[in-house]
């Protein structure tokens, strides 16, 4: 199958980066190989980041053209969207190029997901699911122990921490004046993390964590500029 060959390169790199980083993190060594996994996807992707500010930044110079083209189009609201694309294509600043950095990160979460989650990689046994994190297997899902056990502990620390980050997240928002549906959208990734394996929730809390910090360190400061 196709994805057989990325997902056993993501294997061998997954045990290298783990058993380098025994020394530091012990047992935890494969999760801790995973949270840098996912902060080097990131940092591959910031030249994406800097690229969606720009066409965020003209999107926002362009608002004027805009809501011109829509009052002028106000009753044929088909003529008015076609106009506004219009503008978008010929100012370069299609919901393509903002979407980027989201959709090249959706690859390395599947093979993630898959990665703990299949028995087998390359027709071997797949390892990785042994390893653990505080006593919990990477591969298992936040139902599959008991609740009143260091199993469901582990796991709500990590769904508590997440969040926290959301909370943080959603109060940005509010702070931009976004609608409150767009403002409650960060939790989806919380709720999202109670359906997948912990390795995939560890991946998923460090890119929010990642997205979080990005926001407010780079994000906002380069808008204002």
């Amino acid at each position: 199958m196709p994805f057989d060959l990325p997902l056993s390169y993501a294997h061998s790199f997954v045990e290298w980066a783990g058993t380098l980083l025994t020394p530091l993190a012990g047992s935890a060594s494969t999760a801790l190989a995973i949270v840098v996994a996912t902060l080097a996807v990131r940092l591959l992707l910031l030249p994406l980041t800097f690229r969606q500010i720009a066409v965020e930044r003209r999107r926002a110079a362009l608002a004027p053209r805009v809501k011109k083209l829509r009052d002028q189009h106000a009753d044929d609201p088909v003529r008015a969207l076609t106009e506004v694309s219009a503008l978008y294509r010929s100012e370069r600043v299609g919901t393509l190029t903002t979407m980027g950095p989201l959709l090249l990160q959706a690859p390395f979460f599947l093979t993630l997901f898959s990665l703990f989650r299949l028995p087998t990689v390359g027709g071997e046994p797949n390892a990785l699911l042994g390893h653990e994190l505080g006593g919990v297997r990477l591969g298992d899902h936040w139902l599959d122990g008991s609740l009143l056990s260091v199993h469901s502990l582990v796991f709500v620390g990590l769904f508590g921490l997440f969040v926290g980050v959301a909370m943080v997240a959603a109060r940005r928002l509010r702070r931009l004046g976004q609608p409150a549906w767009l403002s409650a959208s960060p939790f989806v990734s919380v709720l999202f993390a109670l359906t997948v394996p912990l390795a995939a929730v560890l991946y998923l809390l460090t890119s929010t964590l990642w997205t979080t910090l990005e926001n407010a360190l780079l994000r906002d400061r380069l808008s204002r500029t």
